[in-house]
């Protein structure tokens, strides 16, 4: 492992804090320590717990039951469970471009989200993995510990090493649970079976270091591995078998890094198409912007094979559409922020929301079935198939026409 950047400096966070850091593509092992509070413990007036929230160059990790739902995923930190206690997590993910970003953040502006500590090492993933944590949990009751987050990978299995002790009054116990099922001990002990290694099951004030495998053979996907903890155990490392090397990812551009690959079979459908509006109506209304969008979807209604038989033929069909051509246009559609400024981030963020909305059908067609839309001013410039008989609406400074082919 090669170490990119660490901080261990103690930092409240109010809303939102971002990390930048570069490197190559590649894995990535991004471990990061924080604290937050449960609602009794902000302020008279809290109504709800403290949460934290990850974010990696614009990947989430969602509940994998709720793809919607990050509060409360395993990777992120609830105050409704932790109150206040240390909890960690690890993030191996693939990173695919060279500048990174790291984004938490909380739903509460209470100022008392803490993080502990942010490290960020680059691997070189094998068949197997080895981290050593050494990592004993703070004193308290039963909650999240540490958690280990896999992005997009397969696990064959895990094998965790675990230090716990017999102690007066309450026994060190760690719960494992793997992609949301725990890992019972029914064969030790009925009582404690959701607790994998149960301290009072030892001999009195006494300590066992304890090595298991979980196989799971567990396809390609996102994972998490939970350990909770009861009282003060030590999870001394875990070992990871993928069961095969992993490749790393060949780059899907998303709208936090839209550059493209040099390839559009690697953009998605909403990507392709915000790369349009942004070519086409820079600068134009969101209504012009939704109406380029429909164009797309309304010449695939068409069913004429000269524009093209899907949503993708249609927009990279040369010389069909300017924004993808034209030299004019050629640069900013391929690589939206060519142009560092603001103005061209918004400008790229709202032409992605509107392609995303276009696409799930979430909008009705402001531009009245137009297949076709020029932005000249002057009459004598329109194309010759700009005739009143195909006009439709205008939106913005953009004319919409519907054309047969």
């Amino acid at each position: 492992m090669d170490l990119v950047f660490d901080s261990r400096k103690k930092e409240e966070i109010k809303n939102k804090k971002e990390i930048i850091f570069s490197g190559s593509p590649g894995y990535y092992l991004v471990v990061i320590s924080a604290r937050v509070k449960g609602k009794q413990q902000l302020s008279k007036e809290a109504t709800d717990d403290e949460d934290l929230t990850v974010k990696i160059d614009g990947k989430t990790f969602p509940k994998l039951n709720d793809k919607n739902r990050l509060i409360d995923s395993p990777a992120s930190f609830s105050g409704g469970t932790l109150h206040n206690l240390l909890k960690t997590v690890y993030f191996v993910v693939a990173l695919s471009s060279s500048k990174h970003s790291v984004i938490l953040e909380t739903d509460q502006l209470s100022n008392t989200a803490s993080l502990e500590s942010l490290v960020i090492y680059r691997l070189n993933l094998e068949k197997t993995f080895k981290l050593d944590i050494q990592t004993s949990a703070e004193d308290g009751d039963r909650r999240p510990w540490i958690t280990l987050t896999l992005d997009n990978l397969p696990l064959g299995s895990v094998t965790t090493t675990v230090t716990y002790s017999h102690r007066k009054q309450d026994s060190d116990d760690v719960k494992i649970i793997i992609d949301d099922h725990i890992q019972e001990n029914l064969l030790k002990s009925i009582k404690h079976f959701l607790w994998h290694f149960a301290g009072s099951l030892l001999s009195k004030d006494s300590s066992k270091t304890e090595t298991e495998t979980f196989t799971v053979n567990l396809p390609q996907s996102l994972h998490y591995i939970e350990f909770w903890a009861d009282r003060m155990p030590t999870l001394e490392n875990v070992l990871f078998d993928f069961g095969t090397q992993p490749q790393i990812p060949k780059r899907i551009p998303t709208v936090d890094d839209p550059e493209w690959t040099k390839d559009f079979n690697d953009d998605t459908e909403e990507i392709l198409l915000a790369r349009l509006i942004l070519g086409e109506a820079e600068r134009q209304s969101k209504q012009a912007k939704i109406g380029i969008g429909f164009t797309v979807l309304n010449r695939l209604k068409k069913k004429n094979l000269n524009w093209g038989y899907n949503v993708r033929e249609i927009i990279l069909k040369e010389n069909q559409y300017d924004g993808m051509w034209n030299k004019s246009t050629y640069t900013k559609a391929r690589d939206p922020f060519s142009d560092s400024s603001k103005t061209r981030k918004i400008e790229w963020e709202e032409s992605y929301e509107v392609a995303v909305d276009v696409l799930s059908g979430k909008l009705l067609d402001p531009a009245n079935g137009a297949t076709n839309f020029h932005s000249y001013e002057n009459s004598q410039m329109f194309p010759p198939w700009a005739t009143e008989k195909t006009f439709k609406i205008k939106l913005g400074n953009i004319y919409f026409y519907e054309l047969e082919r």
